[in-house]
């Protein structure tokens, strides 16, 4: 063998090595906490609809298993994104042009009763996922709430996130828990392909801020208060009133739930994979993180980012604006239904507000603020 032979052979090792030692130290998952760069990922410049929908489909095929969702959520088809846009926009839409809010309110003071009138304890996380997702099956695909039988509803919700939760570590997803959540979702919502398509979303983003807005509502007297008028006056316009009297101002309601969005977003990470040539995989990380939650906390929104305050949304304050949230994301990809599910959330919290007067039910308070888990110790108690 040649003198440049071996000298080749150890030249491309060398290589090789250098490659493999790349490939070991290279991070797979890269994460970004910075308003700037959550903005740049979720909306870069000049991809197509279809490589944004491979992004987001890819880290999100777990949710295939865990729920049978076969939507634009898991799927690269822009047509299956386009059939999912327009039929959401239709949902919403049918809604809130026929009757306003007044009927999503009505909707809201039924559930609530219907899971309050006959309880004398109540666990809160149960309850706050019951009257959410009866109000997402009644007010947006027709349920007849006298089919939801409360036992059931709380096994639905439970099970739904159980399986969200499982799906992130286990491989294992017993089918016949799926199949007992779709024998009720059939029956309450008949003659419609895969339901669950459209219950998940709203569902999932708009229970946790229900449950988080009711509990600071219940703390102070100026946002029980503003959300006692919505309750009696539940309109766009009363949804974003302002109010200043003499040297203090109050927040709305939309100050509120956007503070909640903000300090407690429901979607707090959004995962996009990297999709490169092969030959690049080892050098760079094989998904993008957007941490929503740590980017909230700039100080982009104002002094003490990590202290709920509502007043940072005041008209009288300069800073956080409710554009600037993230929990729905951003860009094409943003959730349809983001301008509609903070009002919504408002008027369950509403009704539930209208509830907890101290009178017939209180709010027992547990250790601490839970997410998607970690309620334990909270229950409406009658008094």
């Amino acid at each position: 063998m040649s003198h440049t032979s071996i000298v080749l052979i150890f030249s491309a090792a060398a290589i090789v090595a250098v490659v493999a030692a790349k490939a070991l130290v290279t991070p797979r998952t890269r994460v970004h906490t910075s308003v700037q760069a959550i903005r740049a990922l979720l909306s870069p410049p000049d991809l197509p609809i279809s490589a944004l929908l491979r992004a987001r489909s890819i880290p999100n095929q777990r949710l295939v298993k865990a729920l049978g969702i076969s939507s634009t959520f898991v799927s690269s088809d822009p047509h299956v994104h386009d059939d999912f846009t327009h039929e959401a926009k239709a949902l919403i839409t049918a809604v809130s042009a026929r009757d306003g809010w007044s009927r999503v309110a009505d909707v809201a003071e039924a559930c609530v009763n219907r899971f309050l009138d006959t309880a004398e304890s109540l666990d809160y996380a149960t309850f706050a996922q019951s009257v959410t997702l009866s109000v997402v099956l009644a007010g947006l695909l027709g349920t007849d709430i006298e089919d939801l039988a409360p036992a059931d509803v709380a096994f639905v919700t439970k099970t739904i996130n159980d399986r969200w939760a499982q799906s992130k570590s286990s491989n294992a997803l017993p089918t016949e828990v799926l199949e007992h959540i779709n024998h009720h979702i059939a029956r309450w919502v008949p003659g419609r392909t895969n339901p669950l398509n459209f219950i998940i979303p709203a569902y999932e983003t708009m229970w946790r801020v229900v449950a988080i807005t009711a509990v600071y509502s219940n703390r102070n007297c100026l946002l029980r208060e503003a959300f006692l008028s919505y309750n009696e006056n539940p309109t766009d316009d009363q949804f974003r009133a302002l109010t200043s009297e003499g040297t203090g101002a109050k927040p709305s309601v939309e100050a509120i739930v956007s503070e909640v969005l903000r300090l407690y977003p429901p979607t707090r990470h959004i995962t996009r994979s990297v999709d490169v040539p092969w030959w690049k995989r080892p050098f760079v990380p094989s998904v993008d993180v957007a941490d929503v939650e740590e980017a909230h906390k700039s100080i982009l929104y104002g002094s003490d980012p990590e202290s709920f305050n509502p007043m940072r949304f005041h008209a009288s304050h300069s800073g956080a604006r409710r554009d600037q949230l993230y929990a729905f994301g951003y860009g094409k990809l943003k959730c349809v239904a983001a301008s509609w599910a903070p009002p919504a959330a408002a008027v369950i919290t509403a009704k539930i507000m209208a509830k907890l007067d101290d009178v017939t039910f209180t709010l027992k308070e547990g250790p601490c603020i839970g997410k998607r888990e970690g309620w334990e110790g909270w229950s409406i108690e009658r008094i």
